[in-house]
């Protein structure tokens, strides 16, 4: 049976907080090598987004789209990434768990459990 997901947590690390409300396109690279987009999702209270579920998460290259700049304009805050995409290659028979650590200037991921 397939239990895969694909999963983030967003948490601001200038304030120390989860980052609510932050839309993240997922697109997955098709067999011509172009973008298609999946669905939007959006964090929740506690900054975590269960992007696809069993069933829909077939193996392949994956794109996140993290649109931060509208979330950082409600705080009266500049960023220097209005959106930060991360790439990564889900060819796993396995769950993905893709955790974004960001500030106005700067960000990080990694690959969680």
């Amino acid at each position: 049976m397939n239990t895969r997901k694909l999963s983030t947590h967003v948490l601001e690390t200038s304030s120390g907080k989860a980052a609510p409300n932050i839309k993240v396109t997922v697109y997955r690279l098709d067999e011509i090598q172009e973008w298609r987009a999946i669905r939007p999702s959006q964090t929740n209270s506690d900054g975590r987004c269960l992007l696809l579920d069993q069933g829909e998460f077939p193996m392949g290259i994956y794109k996140l789209t993290f649109h931060v700049g509208p979330y950082f304009a409600a705080k009266n805050m500049t960023t220097l990434y209005p959106a930060i995409d991360i790439i990564v290659d889900c060819n796993e028979n396995q769950n993905y768990h893709i955790p974004l650590l960001l500030s106005p200037y700067g960000y990080t991921t990694y690959r969680g459990t």
